[in-house]
C-alpha cells in the first residue's frame, strides 16, 4: 500500500492550496514535507518538539506548524500548481522510526515524475549503501543535521546525555559518504547558533565543514514549549549576525580564522575587514538570508515575522541594511 500520509510545513501547504486561511507574508521558495509517523519521533534531541521525551505538539518542527494530509492530496496539488507558484525544490524532512527510508522512497516515487525541479532530503545517518539509493532514484542533496558546534554540545543535545541514538563521529562518517556519493556542493549540514558553544567554536567547526566542501547552513536556537531546552532563550541578535558574516566569509574564501580574533573566553572582537567590505556585503550578498541548499528560503523557521529576524526569507530592506552594519561596524579593522 506504501505511504497514505505526509505532513506539509503550514507556509508550504498554503502555496500548495492545501489550506488556504493564511497567507504568508513572506511564502516559502521550498516546498517543505515531513515524513509521517503516528507519535514521536525515537530520537530525543533536547530542543525538538518531534522528540521521543518532548511534551510539544506533534504538528510542529521549530516553531513551524505542518499538519497532516493524505498523500495523494499534495501529489494532486504538486501536479495542479500554477507556475507562478511553483517551487526552487522540494525538501523531505525524515523523522528517526524503523521504516524511514521505505517511506522516504515512497514519497519521491509518488512527486518525482510530476516535478521536474530538485528533490533533497534531510535525514538522520544512513548507510552508504542506502545513500546510494537515494542517489539512484533521483535525490540531488542531502542534509545530515549536525545541530551542536562541538562533540560535547552534540552530545548534550543529541546523543547519550539525553538517550538519543547519535553520535558526533557516526554523522561525520555520514557527512563524509554523502561527499562521496553526492559529490560537493550537495552534501549540508545545519548548526544551532545558542546551544552553549563559543563563537570561536562555531567558526572553528564551519571552518572544517567548508574545508571539506559541506554547504553550512545556520539556524538561532528556539525554545519551543514541551521541549527539554525550552526554557533556555534566544541567543542575541548581534551574536548571531556576528557568526552569520563569519560564516559569510569563510564560505566565500575572503577570509579564514587568522582573520577573526577572540578573547579568552572564545567571543568574536575582531574582524580583519574594512567598514567599505562590510558595507558591500550587507548591499550585495545573501549573508543575512537563508543559509543552505539553494532554494531554500525556510521562513521564519526560528524567527516570529514581528522579529527579531535572524535568517531574513528575502532581500533586505534598506532600512535592515543600515540596522545590520550600525550593529557590526565597531567590531571590523
Amino acid at each position: 500500500m506504501g505511504i497514505e500520509k505526509v505532513r506539509v510545513s503550514i507556509g508550504s501547504a498554503s502555496v500548495l492550496g492545501l489550506d488556504v486561511s493564511i497567507k504568508p507574508k513572506d511564502p516559502p521558495t521550498t516546498c517543505y514535507l515531513m515524513t509521517y509517523i503516528k507519535g514521536h519521533c525515537s530520537a530525543n534531541c533536547a530542543f525538538c518538539p518531534q522528540a521521543r521525551g518532548s511534551d510539544s505538539s506533534t504538528e510542529k518542527l521549530s516553531r513551524v506548524n505542518w499538519p497532516v494530509y493524505p498523500i495523494e492530496e499534495v501529489v494532486n496539488k504538486l501536479k495542479n500548481l500554477p507556475v507562478d507558484k511553483s517551487f526552487k525544490r522540494i525538501c523531505i524532512q525524515t523523522l528517526n522510526y524503523p521504516n524511514n527510508f521505505v517511506d522516504i522512497i515512497d514519497i519521491v516515487n509518488k512527486i518525482s515524475h510530476l516535478y521536474n525541479g530538485p528533490i533533497s532530503v534531510a535525514i538522520p545517518p544512513l548507510s552508504k549503501e542506502r545513500l546510494k539509493e537515494l542517489k539512484r532514484i533521483g535525490i540531488s542533496r542531502v542534509g545530515i543535521a549536525l545541530d551542536g558546534a562541538t562533540p560535547e554540545i552534540f552530545n548534550e543535545v543529541k546523543g547519550s546525555e539525553v538517550k538519543g541514538p547519535y553520535h558526533w563521529d557516526e554523522h561525520f562518517k555520514c557527512l563524509k559518504d554523502a561527499l562521496d556519493v553526492f559529490q560537493e556542493g550537495h552534501v549540508s549540514t545545519h548548526l544551532i547558533v545558542g546551544l552553549g558553544e563559543t563563537q570561536e567554536e562555531i567558526l572553528r567547526i564551519i571552518m572544517k565543514l567548508h574545508e571539506l566542501k559541506i554547504t553550512v547552513a545556520l539556524f538561532a536556537f528556539t525554545p519551543i514549549k514541551g521541549t527539554k531546552l525550552e526554557k533556555m532563550t534566544q541567543p542575541q541578535i548581534f551574536d548571531f549576525r556576528r557568526i552569520q558574516l563569519g560564516r559569510y566569509l569563510i564560505v566565500s574564501n575572503i577570509l579564514s580564522l587568522e582573520d577573526f580574533t577572540f578573547d579568552d573566553d572564545g567571543t568574536l572582537i575582531k574582524i580583519n575587514i574594512s567598514r567599505e567590505k562590510l558595507r558591500d556585503i550587507i548591499d550585495n550578498s545573501d549573508a543575512f538570508m537563508t543559509s543552505g541548499c539553494p532554494g531554500c528560503n525556510r521562513p521564519y523557521y526560528t524567527s516570529r515575522p514581528s522579529g527579531p529576524i535572524y535568517n531574513y526569507p528575502r532581500i533586505l530592506s534598506n532600512n535592515e541594511n543600515e540596522e545590520i552594519f550600525n550593529l557590526l561596524k565597531e567590531h571590523i579593522n
